[in-house]
């Protein structure tokens, strides 16, 4: 493209395909004003005026953005989900676990002739804990 004065209708819209085709080709789908700059002949601060060009390329590298950040956050999601999904199976596991044992040793108190009362009656405090209250009266 040659480098006129001004940037014509007709430059516009070969401009804004240029724009379009260089970040259907890049790598990661950015372009830079520079490299538009350098392609089309115009300087940045000439591309930059004109709106439907500084639209375009804001809107390319802005929808890039986020289609990245998209990406990287619905990866970190299925990764966090296959964490809690491992440690969910885990978990009732050892609830699995727990209940047979709870099960195994109400058999075996009711068998020694223990209620559920004693088996439910609080912890005695240890003769430490005892001390210490009545130094603190």
């Amino acid at each position: 493209m040659k480098k006129s004065a001004r940037i014509t209708p007709e430059a516009e819209k070969e401009i804004c395909e240029t724009i379009k085709r260089m970040a259907y080709v890049s790598k990661n789908g950015k372009v830079t004003m520079t490299d538009i700059a350098k392609e089309v002949g115009f300087s940045r601060p000439a591309l930059y005026k004109n709106e439907a060009i500084a639209a375009l390329y804001k809107e390319i590298n802005e929808t890039q953005n986020l289609k990245e950040h998209n990406s990287q956050t619905i990866e970190k999601l299925e990764a966090d989900l296959a964490k809690a999904k491992e440690k969910i199976k885990r978990l009732e596991a050892t609830l699995a676990e727990y209940d047979l044992k709870y099960v195994r040793w109400l058999y075996n108190a009711t068998n020694a002739n223990i209620t559920i009362e004693q088996l439910n009656a609080p912890v005695p405090e240890s003769l430490k804990t005892v001390t210490r209250k009545r130094g603190k009266r």
